[in-house]
């Protein structure tokens, strides 16, 4: 009886301590009459109902994700600035929801939920005219303003990932939704400075415009001039991903309406201190870009280009082509923490116009490589510090078949039109320094870019010029954090 009576009270004590923990202080609940569990009893329900929990206790879900901005200064040859505060589109800031169960020993159910940063003040938007990135009609007059403007911008709204999965420990997982696509593979990243040096070489500045020598605007931006994907699209899908054997990790994967699909094989291990990771994959896209524009009320469904009936513009169109492989190899020296990493890309474009890298009409093959290399240590006992200097070349990526391409942006008013356009050259070369804080999960870095381009033309480039137009060189510093919770 005594026990009995022990173990009351203490439930007792402990309720009373929890009501005043969680601020459960009212008169009533410090006082001891017979009101009092009752009180505590409401009070804990109500803090129960305004929690929020998991739907269920079998699917376990973690919270995750980043915090990723940086400051930006550019120089484009005649003008500067400095923008503060965007996010770096490298890596972009995002929150991810995780979640698996398992239904045997070996075989697991899971899900993932990706929301990034979309609208603007990411890095990739931004341009000489507008630090928000939001740039767009509104420089003729035509279109609504631009950001400029506190307490206006709606964040988080693009969905990376949205998948399942099904996982069986020996046989493999199989992913449905979206999610990132088998098929071409660039840069592995051994030596821990993607944050501010990503593999795609345009997703900081990529919509600045490139300038003359007399100062002049030309139609085009240094977006055009590079790789548009830098890794995997991602779209709707069924993937599949083996497990792990000998290091090597096969993957393939069918998206759209059978439409684009890919495949690759990684492989990664450490022999006597050497670190490698590699990998090669394809992908081949014909997936049809679907216009709208002359869509009518008609019986058949018919090419409107032909005049016989009316439906989406694409049914009789010349069916799109992608086809691009990019191959990976990376080294760390782990005792000394020397390291060399990069990649090879090609990609191949049929007739027809697609979104997929960028495709349209005529759209010249092209091709990328990337080298990067430097030293890794942790000389300071708080995490790795890695200097590192890299090269690129990007040809063709701006290039036209035949009578090449034409650049113009109504948009942009008194920009300048580039035609005809057949070769473009892009080089960027930089070096940087990133600082990983270990207890914190936070990656530091001070990164420098430098791009110059060459295009040739199959006429006069502009009114009254040449075959061939430089432009003047562009410059960029980005230094910020990548905070991962």
């Amino acid at each position: 009886m005594n026990g009995a009576l022990m173990k009351a009270t203490s439930r007792f004590a402990i309720a009373a301590a929890f009501g005043l923990v969680v601020g459960v202080g009212s008169v009533r609940a410090a006082d001891l009459g017979g009101n009092c569990c009752a009180d505590l009893e409401e009070r804990i329900a109500e803090l129960e109902a305004t929690t929020a929990r998991k739907g269920n206790r079998k699917m376990s879900l973690t919270v995750t994700g980043q915090v990723h901005r940086m400051i930006m200064w550019w120089d484009d040859g005649h003008s500067n600035d400095t923008y503060y505060g965007v996010d770096n589109t490298n890596s972009s800031t995002r929150f991810s929801f995780i979640g698996e169960a398992k239904v045997t020993p070996t075989i697991k159910v899971g899900f993932d939920i990706t929301i990034e940063i979309e609208a603007g003040g990411t890095s990739s938007k931004l341009s000489q005219f507008d630090e928000d990135g939001k740039v767009g009609a509104q420089l003729n007059g035509t279109g609504a303003g631009s950001f400029n403007a506190g307490n206006v911008d709606a964040y988080f709204g693009d969905a990376r990932r949205a998948a399942f999965f099904i996982e069986d420990a020996r046989l493999g997982r199989v992913t449905v939704g979206r999610y990132e696509s088998a098929g071409a593979i660039t840069t592995i990243d051994l030596g821990g400075i993607s944050a501010g040096a990503s593999a795609s070489v345009i997703l900081v500045n990529g919509s600045f415009l490139l300038r003359g020598a007399g100062g002049q605007y030309f139609a085009m931006n240094w977006g055009n001039l590079g790789d548009p994907s830098s890794n995997q699209s991602r779209v709707e899908l069924l993937r599949y991903d083996s497990p792990s054997l000998h290091g090597f990790i096969f993957s393939a994967s069918i998206a759209e309406a059978g439409d684009y699909w890919g495949t690759m094989l990684r492989y990664a291990n450490e022999f006597n201190g050497v670190r490698v990771a590699a990998g090669i994959g394809y992908e081949k896209i014909t997936d049809r870009t679907t216009s709208a524009a002359c869509v009518t009320v008609a019986p058949a469904q018919t090419t409107c280009a032909t005049g016989t009936g009316a439906g989406p513009s694409d049914l009789g169109a010349v069916e799109p082509e992608v086809e691009a492989w990019g191959g990976s190899l990376a080294v760390l020296h782990v005792p000394t923490g020397l390291f060399a990493q990069g990649h090879y890309l090609a990609a191949d474009f049929g007739a027809g116009n697609s979104a997929y890298w960028a495709q349209v009409a005529n759209k010249a093959d092209a091709t990328q490589w990337l080298i990067q290399v430097g030293i890794t240590r942790n000389w300071f006992g708080i995490g790795n510090t890695a200097i590192f200097a890299e090269y690129s070349k990007n040809e063709d990526w701006g290039a036209g078949n035949g009578a090449g391409r034409t650049y113009s942006n109504a948009a942009i008013p008194g920009s300048t039109t580039i035609s005809g356009v057949t070769g473009t050259d892009m080089t960027v070369w930089g070096f940087g320094v990133t600082q990983n804080l270990d207890a914190a999960a936070t990656e530091l870095y001070l990164d420098y870019r430098h791009f110059s381009a060459d295009i040739t033309c199959s006429a006069a480039c502009v009114a009254g010029g040449t075959t061939s137009l430089s432009s003047d060189d562009f410059g960029v510093v980005i230094g910020g954090a990548r905070v991962k919770f």
